[in-house]
Formats: structure tokens, C-alpha cells, sequence
């Protein structure tokens, strides 16, 4: 073997065990959802610092395939991310590779345009490499992903096709398909401590999804609102449904299946995630705005479930929309959606303490630990 060859496989070999050496030394980590660009962005909560880009793209018969990153997932058990993410028709769409061959066909060049494939991405946090790619189908915007709390079932919502599809998390396999009232558009969801129920927003609906992960069976709860993304109290007793054009909070519980409504403060453009602290005392809710001819926010609110109002606001970056929080429940941290950054907010003092530039349209937010695994 040629010297100039040793070299570069002794190089590629040392980038790969640096690669896996930092890795292994970073403790907690949030992963981001650039949804503009095409990437997961990876940080370092303890120094509030970049660690690296995952490009999605990928290529296909010598086209470079993008797609879009929605939602991501930390598993609970620490051990996958997942990520749906869609074709992408966009800018930043198929393009020809550069090692690309001439096809036939009626894209540029004569090269096939293929019509990119809406899927699930699963990324080994220890080296932040795609592991698999699950293709689900085209077109359908796959919305949001969750797992059951022993990390062996997803569920991933197909907003414009009305299903849910359910997913073998240990063999990376589609193993069947819910399907949702028609015209119902679910979007966000999120599973119950026990792992019993699922709760379902449906945008288009507007209701609540509740399914049975045992039995199957599926319930409607009518809201009085377009829902976006729904929430479970660690305690199990309430399950929460952001109303975007209402803007409200749909409060249901679980036990006695009764529901009220708490009413946003009136800056609220069009509230959008939310998440519960970890003592199921509050619950901080993303005020995006933005869409659907709405003005673009900058507030997270602070929800006390007990009094059912709105206790605080915090200002944020434009267009809030992700959030999630540590398992400690010291800080949250919001992607902003307009003003492409991430929001750092101290919980104990209620303030914005840091903003990070992190890409063009940062949607999805999840957040991974060494020791305690992965929070929603």
C-alpha cells in the first residue's frame, strides 16, 4: 500500500476516534430541529455551545435528496433520537449530486426528478450518526414523533393523510397504521407516564385524540379550538391541549374526564408547544403567532394548573414555538421560529438568561442526558 494511502486511512481513522471521544464525554445535550436547512443541530447544555450540524440529506440514483426535520424525540431510555422529517420541495430541495450521472427523464439535464420520501430518522446519540432512515410515504407531513415510556413503540402522526403510524422501536419497522377522524389533521401528541394513552391535537378537528395503546380504541374529546400539540403532567392527572386560534389552554382530567379552559393573556398570538414542569405545578406554553394570518409573538407563558391562570410571562426570541425542560427543572429552553435562535430561560428567576443563533427555522426540541435518558 502507498504511503499517501496509509495516510489517509491512519486520518480517518483518528477523526472517527475523535469523533467517538468527545462524544462520549458530553453529558447532556439538545438536539434541534433546523427545519430550513435540513439539519439537526447539536448542543452542549453546559456551555451553551454548538457541538456539530447532522445533515439529513442523502443521496438517491445521483441526486442529493433534503428533507425537512419537524419534530424530534430523545427515546426515554436515552439509547435513539428521533426525528420525522419530509421531503423537501424547497430551496434546499433535490438537487444533482456531484458525482451525479445523466438520466432520462424531465428534470434538468434529462436527469430523473424523483418526489422525495417523507420519513423517520432514528441518530445514535453517542456518535450523532443517522442509524436508520424508515421511509413512511410522500406528501403526508409527518408532524410528531413519541415513544412509549420503555422506549419500544413510536407513534408518528401523519397530519395530511389522518393517521398515526405505529413503529417497532428496537427493529425500526412500521408495524401498522391508526387512522384518525377524516379531515381531523392530528399533529402533536405525547403519551401518558403509564403508557397507557395517547392524547392526540387535531389541528383541522379540533378535539382532543385519546387512544387506548392497549385496546386500540379510539376516543374524540371536542375543544373549542384548532389544537397543535397536546401535554401530560408527570403526574398523569391532566392531559393539556394548546388552542391556536382561541388562544387557550384545554385542560383535561384524566381521571374524572372532566375539561375547562384557561385563557392566555391577551398578547397571545397563537400558542403552540408546551411542557409541564417537573412537579406538575405549571406549565410553560411557546405563544408563536406567525401563522394562519397571525402576528408573530415573543412570549412564554407560565400556566399555574392549580389556579388555572396565567402566573407570568417571559419574553423570548420571535416566534417562540419548541420548548422543553430539564429534568430539574432549573431552565427551559425555546426555539424561536423568525428570529432563528434559541432561548435559555432560568426557571427560578423566570428571565431569559441566554439567546444562541442556531440556524434558519428551528422548530423541534428534545433533550438527551447521560444518566437520566431522554426528555420529551
Amino acid at each position: 500500500m502507498k504511503k499517501n494511502q496509509i495516510s489517509v486511512l491512519l486520518l480517518v481513522f483518528f477523526v472517527a476516534f475523535s469523533i467517538n471521544v468527545f462524544a462520549a464525554m458530553e453529558e447532556e445535550k439538545l438536539y434541534v430541529a433546523i427545519e430550513g436547512e435540513g439539519k439537526i443541530a447539536v448542543f452542549d447544555t453546559a456551555t451553551r455551545s454548538l457541538l456539530r450540524h447532522i445533515d439529513l440529506a442523502y443521496e438517491r440514483h445521483g441526486m442529493v435528496m433534503s428533507v425537512s426535520p419537524h419534530n424530534i424525540q430523545v427515546a426515554p431510555d436515552g439509547k435513539t433520537v428521533w426525528v420525522t422529517a419530509n421531503g423537501s420541495h424547497g430551496d434546499h430541495g433535490g438537487k444533482p449530486a456531484a458525482t451525479g450521472h445523466e438520466e432520462d427523464g424531465d428534470g434538468p439535464h434529462g436527469r430523473v426528478m424523483e418526489a422525495p420520501t417523507d420519513e423517520v430518522l432514528v441518530i445514535d446519540p453517542e456518535t450523532d450518526a443517522i442509524i436508520r432512515r424508515i421511509p413512511i410515504g410522500q406528501a403526508l407531513h409527518l408532524a410528531h414523533v413519541v415513544l412509549t415510556p420503555d422506549s419500544s413503540t413510536a407513534y408518528v402522526t401523519a397530519q395530511n393523510e389522518n393517521a398515526i403510524y405505529t413503529l417497532d422501536a428496537r427493529h425500526y419497522t412500521v408495524t401498522g397504521k391508526i387512522q384518525a377522524p377524516t379531515g381531523s389533521q392530528p399533529h402533536g401528541l405525547r403519551v401518558a407516564p403509564d403508557g397507557s394513552k395517547a392524547y392526540i391535537a387535531l389541528l383541522q378537528g379540533k378535539g382532543m385524540g385519546i387512544l387506548d395503546l392497549v385496546s386500540g380504541k379510539w376516543e374524540t374529546l371536542p375543544l373549542e379550538g384548532a389544537a397543535v400539540q397536546t401535554a401530560v403532567t408527570p403526574d398523569g392527572k391532566l392531559a393539556l391541549a394548546s388552542l391556536y386560534d382561541t388562544k387557550k389552554l384545554a385542560v383535561y382530567n384524566t381521571a374524572s374526564k372532566t375539561l375547562h379552559y384557561i385563557d392566555l393573556l391577551k398578547p397571545a398570538r397563537g400558542p403552540v408547544q408546551l411542557y409541564p414542569s417537573p412537579d406538575s405545578r405549571y406549565v410553560y406554553v411557546a405563544d408563536q403567532g406567525h401563522y394562519f394570518g397571525q402576528p408573530n409573538s415573543q412570549w412564554l407563558f407560565k400556566v399555574d394548573l392549580a389556579k388555572s391562570t396565567v402566573v407570568w410571562s417571559l419574553k423570548a426570541g420571535t416566534a417562540p414555538h419548541g420548548i422543553v425542560i430539564a429534568k430539574d427543572g432549573a431552565h427551559a429552553y425555546v426555539t424561536n421560529l423568525v428570529s432563528d435562535d434559541l432561548s435559555v430561560m432560568d426557571l427560578n428567576t423566570d428571565t431569559e438568561i441566554a439567546r444562541i443563533s442556531v440556524g434558519r427555522e428551528p422548530n423541534g426540541i428534545s433533550l438527551w442526558n447521560r444518566h437520566s435518558g431522554g426528555t420529551p
